[in-house]
């Protein structure tokens, strides 16, 4: 699943600076930090610092221990979806499979189940991604329901990030960045019990990252989260999306765009 991180050198900070803890409110709104050079030196201690992968029998990764916390390719606990019943929990792992490949044909089983067990966050953030696949009146919802989710539970790491998602789906950059980049927003401050993460919320955070770079234009800083998650996981779909925007003409529009609105 996904998280949040904050200026590229505020993740190498967060990440030196003791072990990680779960889940601390929101952070308070304050003027972005647009400094595409902030935290250059942290990110090559973060590059260069302690790290070792465990892979399992055939080769593929388990685990991936970076500075104080793991990152992890096994599914982590969630006690609200282990108190589910057997054949509840069962049907989830198939539904997972449809939300991702037929997003709207999932919809309808989805708003059943959150009547059913209205305090299963995945479950509603599930919802929200198969109605962004939507109508405009399906993204509309989706909207207002991550809003609520982050609102009730601003903890819940895929709240922030897919709420960021959608303020990127309607153009508005500064209040996508106001979610991951403002002062707080880092990992090991947000979540300061947890100790392991999974590839999923690192590879969300990333990603965003990385997006909402390229749209300040800056592009340097947006390489570097490129790389961060390249490390992790260098075939995935992410960073070949952040390699075609940082190609594009398009990222040369937002680099100048990006130096407009520091003039």
């Amino acid at each position: 699943m996904s998280a949040g991180i904050g200026e590229a050198g505020e993740i190498a900070e967060g990440l030196t600076s003791g072990p990680a803890q779960v889940i601390a409110g929101m952070a308070k709104r304050r003027k972005l930090n647009r400094n595409p050079d902030h935290g250059k030196g942290l990110l090559k201690r973060l590059a260069g610092g302690t790290a070792h992968s465990v892979t399992s029998e055939n080769g593929e990764p388990e685990k991936y221990v970076l500075m104080n916390f793991e990152v992890s390719w096994e599914p982590l606990p969630d006690a609200t979806v282990e108190a589910l019943p057997d054949a509840t929990r069962d049907r989830m792992d198939e539904l997972f499979e449809l939300v991702h490949a037929k997003p709207k044909k999932a919809v309808q089983e989805l708003r059943d189940l959150i009547v059913l067990h209205p305090d299963v966050p995945c479950l509603r953030n599930w919802l929200i991604h198969c109605l962004r696949a939507g109508s405009k009146a399906d993204r509309r919802e989706a909207m207002v329901l991550c809003q609520e989710l982050f609102r009730r539970l601003p903890d819940y790491f895929f709240a922030r990030t897919t709420l960021a998602d959608l303020w990127l789906d309607e153009g508005a950059v500064d209040k996508a960045a106001e979610l991951i980049f403002a002062p707080g927003c880092v990992l090991t401050h947000l979540y300061p019990e947890r100790k392991v993460f999974h590839i999923s919320e690192l590879r969300h955070w990333f990603y965003l990252s990385g997006r909402i770079k390229i749209l300040l234009g800056e592009l340097g800083a947006a390489e570097s989260y490129r790389d961060l998650l390249d490390q992790l996981e260098p075939d995935s779909e992410a960073v070949r999306h952040l390699n075609l925007m940082l190609k594009s003409d398009h990222s040369l529009l937002m680099r100048f765009l990006g130096k407009m609105r520091k003039a």
